[in-house]
């Protein structure tokens, strides 16, 4: 027979497992409550405020110096005098001087070419004779005027003042003067068409182009050769309205012009210089570019004194780059560009190593340099380093580097190579 289970002994198999159950539960949640206190009620470890780096620059120290301002310029070379000879008489030329060709040179006074003389030497002995025979008739007609006179005054006759001028041949005698003046004109004429067969340089010249040759024909105003002077050229530049002020102008702003240098560049290896001097400000702006022009007096361009032998000629035409010696600058401090900011600010490194910046008077800028006359001390130290984002107050300290210097190092190397001279360029 088998047993059965009465529900009382079921309930007493439960309670112990729910017991169980209690107690378990009671221990997970007083572990989690202990755990949670702990976590709550530990000191937080507060971090450590970590002090920046300081960035490392180079720096350079102002140096106020007098500094000699240079505009630089481009412009053309022209000949101060140009002209196109042509013939006051006509007839064949017979003689053409051996450097009347392109590029000849021709001192003053000597012969470029002649045209045929012959008539004009017959018609100077026409005309003297002439004047010959007009000074013979004036002689014969004041001869009769003293036989008139003589015979005047014997008669012993009052005529009118007419009447007395034609008794005494006055009209004749008037005649044969006015017939003299006439030869003789006619004679000077001919002297001054013979003349004319030669034809002279009428200055020390360099020969452009010629438009005859031995047999020509030619009549007058006929065309015969174009030439240049070689004493002097003209350098024309344009120059920025805002630079005239750093320029020497005669009746402008000073009675002597600026000293001027040419730069001639040879072939891609070689330049040479000349020099000239600022002459005058043209009245008028150039048309394109609105930039006022500029004239350079360069004498002796095309070296034809022995002074200037070896040096680069200046041909008629050429296109030359010039540098203006402008005002002095008394004292001023050299920066290049590279290391000014915002076009007027300078990072300063401070005395307390820190990073500053400030706006500069910047009174000239050329292509490398600005020169600046206040807004830094003398001897101050400004940072050159490149900084990507650089901000005021930012801790800096100096780059120790072997190959460091000062600005004036560099600046003296600068003025090694261009003579400390600021240079500005269009």
């Amino acid at each position: 027979m088998e047993k059965q289970t009465t529900p009382k002994s079921e309930k007493r198999s439960v309670i112990p497992a729910l017991l169980q159950l209690f107690f378990s539960l009671v221990v997970l949640g007083g572990g989690i409550a202990i755990a949670t206190y702990y976590l709550k009620s530990a000191p937080e470890a507060k971090p450590r405020k970590r002090e920046p780096n300081p960035l490392t620059v180079q720096v350079e120290s102002a140096k106020y110096t007098t500094h000699q301002v240079i505009i630089s310029a481009m412009g053309t070379i022209l000949p101060v005098r140009e002209i196109t000879l042509t013939s006051r008489v006509k007839g064949e030329v017979v003689e053409v001087s051996e450097h009347l060709v392109p590029g000849g040179f021709i001192d003053k006074g000597k012969r470029l070419l002649t045209i045929d003389p012959i008539d004009y030497k017959l018609s100077l002995l026409q005309h003297t004779s002439d004047v010959a025979k007009a000074k013979s008739d004036l002689a014969l007609e004041m001869g009769n005027q003293l036989i008139a006179r003589k015979e005047f005054e014997i008669l012993g006759e009052k005529p009118s003042d007419d009447e007395k001028q034609l008794m005494l041949r006055q009209p004749h005698l008037d005649q044969k003067k006015a017939t003299l003046r006439g030869a003789e004109a006619k004679l000077d004429q001919a002297e001054l068409n013979l003349k004319r067969t030669r034809i002279d340089a009428p200055f020390n010249t360099v020969i452009l182009s010629r438009s005859v040759n031995i047999g020509s024909q030619i009549s007058e105003t006929t065309p015969l050769v174009r030439l240049a002077g070689t004493d002097e050229f003209w350098l024309k530049l344009s120059v920025p309205l805002e630079q005239l002020q750093w320029i020497h102008i005669p009746d402008n702003n000073s009675s002597t012009g600026s000293k001027v240098k040419i730069i001639v560049h040879e072939n891609r290896k070689n330049q040479g210089i000349r020099t000239g001097k600022v002459l005058r400000l043209a009245p008028d702006l150039e048309g394109q570019g609105r930039m006022a022009v500029l004239y350079v007096s360069i004498h002796d361009p095309l070296c034809r004194l022995a002074e200037n032998t070896g040096k680069p000629k200046l041909l008629i035409g050429s296109y030359v780059k010039a540098e203006i010696d402008g005002i002095q600058l008394e004292s001023a401090v050299a920066i290049k560009r590279t290391h000014i900011h915002d076009s007027d600010t300078l990072w300063i490194f401070s005395e307390n190593n820190t990073l500053t910046t400030r706006k500069v008077n910047i009174t000239f800028k050329n292509r490398d340099y600005v020169f600046i006359t206040s807004g830094i001390l003398e001897g101050e130290r400004f940072i050159t380093s490149p900084l990507s984002a650089p901000v005021k107050g930012t801790a800096v300290k100096l780059r120790q580097s072997p190959d460091s210097r000062d600005h004036s190092d560099n600046l003296e190397g600068s003025s090694r190579k261009t003579g400390s001279r600021m240079e500005t360029k269009q």
